[in-house]
């Protein structure tokens, strides 16, 4: 029987890192097809979580598993193919006739790395008292319980899950060709971020009842959808009613719910469920689609520099 760690194979995933492939995106061809409102404010904020990464990884390296040679390993190729994953949206953003606050530039393919430089520093200047309190928290708790990775690498774990299964449900409502082929390229990476982590979980919860206890008291008291505190409450509930406020999405998160059910300690769980039915009691559908009006785009600082196509109804199909 393998181990969980033996279903991940660490030394072909560091060997194989690199940025996201992107060759042969047809750039171009971008602006040659409608882009919603929805669409574009969801994107915003996952290249927003996307180029954040790395402050989640400022807070694992606060702990114990700094120490760990394969978690830092992985960790070091992570946090640069996520800054990638962030580009990639930014770019595609850019070639689609967005600005976004706070300097709106005009982003294209063609344009030096890194991109929109004011507004993540914006970003991680609002993160900086909360982040601080946050990372001395965890290093504080993680110096005093043991095998304290176990939440980390579930929370990560749940969260890569999250990710890709957003990524996945986009695919599935835009009907932008050159997106579809973005984010199918995105998502070979998610996969594997997820893989590292779920293995890692896996092992560790399984051998310590402790852990599993502690994890498990985590994830449903202290987690929350992947995003939140990087960006506005608002924000965060819009993502997650675009694209999982319907009957699909609904679908959606009892499948990411039965996974998450297979590891120890987790078989009656339902966090992607709770975050769901929370998220609906403070978001409807027709609020959500309100949002994704180019007038609420402005108020959000994500500008379009051409109007939308006839054809653009301004939001993903929502169904309460």
């Amino acid at each position: 029987m393998t181990t969980p760690l033996e279903d991940f194979d660490l030394d072909r995933y560091l060997r194989a890192s690199r940025k996201v492939d992107l060759t042969g995106v047809k750039w171009d061809e971008i602006k040659d097809h409608p882009v919603s409102g929805a669409e574009a404010r969801a994107l915003a904020y996952m290249m927003d979580i996307e180029s954040h990464t790395v402050m989640y990884l400022r807070e694992l390296l606060s702990t114990p598993v700094r120490y760990d040679p394969d978690i830092t390993a992985f960790l070091s190729c992570w946090v640069y193919e996520e800054l990638w994953h962030g580009e990639a949206f930014s770019r595609f953003l850019g070639e689609a006739g967005f600005r976004l606050d706070p300097d709106r530039d005009a982003v294209s393919a063609s344009q030096p790395y890194p991109s929109r430089g004011a507004r993540n520093q914006v970003i991680r200047r609002g993160l900086r008292g909360k982040g601080a309190i946050g990372q001395v928290a965890t290093s504080v708790a993680s110096s005093f319980i043991d095998d304290f990775a176990a939440v980390h690498m579930t929370w990560g774990a749940v969260n890569e899950l999250s990710t890709l299964t957003g990524y996945q449900a986009i695919i599935a409502q835009t009907e932008h060709p050159v997106l579809q082929d973005i984010l199918a390229r995105v998502i070979k990476d998610e996969r594997r971020h997820f893989a590292f982590y779920r293995a890692q979980a896996r092992l560790r919860l399984e051998r310590s009842p402790k852990a599993r206890r502690l994890t498990r008291f985590a994830m449903e008291r202290l987690w929350a959808p992947v995003g939140t505190g990087v960006r506005p409450q608002e924000e965060t509930d819009f993502v997650i009613v675009s694209l999982f406020g319907d009957f699909d999405g609904a679908k959606r998160m009892e499948s990411m719910d039965a996974t998450i059910r297979e590891w120890a300690g987790f078989e009656d769980a339902h966090l992607f469920r709770n975050a769901r039915l929370d998220t609906l009691r403070r978001m409807s559908p027709r609020r959500a689609a309100a949002l994704a009006s180019d007038a609420a785009l402005e108020r959000a600082g994500i500008h379009r520099d051409r109007p939308a196509a006839a054809t653009d109804d301004g939001a993903f199909e929502l169904v309460a």
